[in-house]
């Protein structure tokens, strides 16, 4: 009885891993996209980074991570032929793996770094595929060891080609910088504004208090008269 209730939890145990785990599958020499949703209000001001796992349960080895500055985020930032891109209003992470190889097979995690700290978003476990013409066959698999840790796991095809065209730029994060700049502008416009009517404001109490520079205060030039060198 012991040893079905063990066995029933370990059975949970691999259910519930395999859940939190997508498979992206990509063909060999192509591009392929992973995309990591998360909650843009929860990370919000977060750097995001890609790391391959090292084993099941080892370190997370940073691969690529995004632009230092938050608001730069959208900025496509490359690591060899690992590329990564953050819309951080849509909330979607993006990482591109060009030319793909058999070494590229295995599992990653799309991260949100907080100081030291890292809260992962997505594990993802990535397969290559060998044959173009039939790539959902197992044979022309190659296949990380931790797949086999991972049977049942939704499976997400996303294959591209290295004609296939990207957008650095997010739509969303268009529209923030956009947004960003007319602000800046229009709070230039302002404070010109301000400091035009504050002179403006200015130079009429100087002229009715009498202060003014230009205006006669009272004081005029007399012309001495009467003395002459004989």
């Amino acid at each position: 009885m012991e040893a079905l209730l063990l066995l029933i939890l370990l059975s949970v145990t691999e259910l519930s891993r395999a859940q939190n785990t997508t498979v992206f599958q990509g063909m060999a020499g192509r591009s392929l996209r992973v995309f990591c949703p998360y909650n843009s209000l929860k990370h919000w001001g977060r750097r995001k980074a890609w790391c391959r796992q090292l084993g099941e349960e080892g370190l997370c080895q940073q691969v690529v991570s995004t632009h230092p500055s938050w608001l730069l985020s959208f900025l496509k930032r490359w690591n060899g032929s690992t590329a990564i891109t953050d819309d951080a209003l849509g909330g979607t992470l993006t990482i591109t793996l060009r030319n793909l190889q058999a070494h590229d097979a295995g599992l990653y995690q799309c991260q949100s770094l907080r100081g030291s700290e890292a809260d992962t978003l997505r594990k993802v476990l990535v397969e290559v595929l060998a044959d173009p013409l039939d790539y959902q066959d197992p044979g022309d698999l190659w296949i990380p060891e931790e797949s086999e840790n991972f049977e049942g796991t939704q499976v997400e095809h996303s294959i591209s080609s290295l004609s296939d065209e990207e957008s650095p730029f997010p739509p969303t994060s268009i529209l923030f910088l956009l947004a960003c700049i007319f602000l800046s502008k229009l709070l230039a416009a302002s404070a010109l504004w301000a400091a035009a009517w504050h002179g403006q404001k200015r130079r009429r109490w100087l002229q009715t208090s009498g202060l003014d520079c230009g205006h006669d205060s009272g004081y005029q030039l007399q012309t001495l008269t009467g003395l002459r060198d004989t």
